[in-house]
């Protein structure tokens, strides 16, 4: 019997076989590729979540479906998934990407906690995590736009945000800088007022963030089923 490499097949090539099969899965748009992107999500969970394999999972939550998020997720909590990965530009731009290319309820929650919850672990210190990612008032206004005006402070996904931009916020403290930067000093603005306007009973959001911005949306409606769920 003939082997792959007499037959005309490098084992580079099934490799880019496998791998165009695999991404064509992740478009997620019939039910049968849901089911197989589901599992590899189910396998994914399985080996968790590290330095070196934390861009596949991105990948995975840019599906934005919810039952390979569950599966992705497992029992882990959301605000902690990516605990271990140490906070880096890369993961920071996809999380903002996440939060940007979306509008309100155009996320999954638990996909929005899961990028969020890396925010919080990057800019629990607001001037470590400026220098890795020297985010900006666009950046803020795009999380802010995810508060959820209907709930209150107490919500998992509010309190998340809001202890983010409190965080950021405190750079406007006397001395928390050792040099005055105006790019800061707006950030850390804009993530006051945004929480000050939530906060506060008699305010809405929109005084603070565009009204395009706060435009809505429902990310089931672009949801396909698993082959398996009726």
């Amino acid at each position: 019997m003939k082997t792959w490499e007499e037959a005309g097949w490098q084992e580079s090539d099934l490799d880019k076989l496998e791998l165009s099969f695999l991404k064509e899965c992740i478009l997620c748009d019939d039910p049968v590729k849901v089911s197989v992107v589901r599992a590899y999500a189910a396998y994914l969970n399985q080996v968790g979540v590290h330095p070196d394999n934390y861009p596949i999972f991105l990948k995975i939550m840019g599906v934005n479906n919810h039952w390979v998020a569950d599966s992705l997720l497992g029992s882990n909590d959301e605000t902690t998934f990516f605990q271990l990965v140490q906070p880096n530009y890369f993961i920071i731009k996809e999380c903002f990407r996440i939060l940007t290319d979306a509008k309100r309820g155009g996320v999954y929650p638990k996909i929005l906690l899961m990028a969020i919850g890396m925010l919080s672990q990057t800019y629990f210190n607001p001037v470590e995590g400026y220098r890795v990612y020297p985010l900006d008032t666009t950046d803020l206004n795009n999380l802010g736009k995810h508060l959820d005006e209907t709930k209150d402070q107490m919500d998992k996904l509010n309190s998340t945000i809001l202890v983010i931009l409190d965080k950021l916020a405190s750079m406007l403290d006397p001395g928390r800088l050792e040099t005055v930067d105006e790019k800061v000093m707006a950030v850390a603005a804009q993530a006051n007022n945004i929480r000050g306007k939530f906060l506060d009973m008699t305010k809405s959001l929109n005084e603070s963030i565009p009204d395009l911005l706060l435009e809505t949306d429902d990310y089931t409606k672009y949801e396909t089923k698993p082959a398996d769920v009726q």
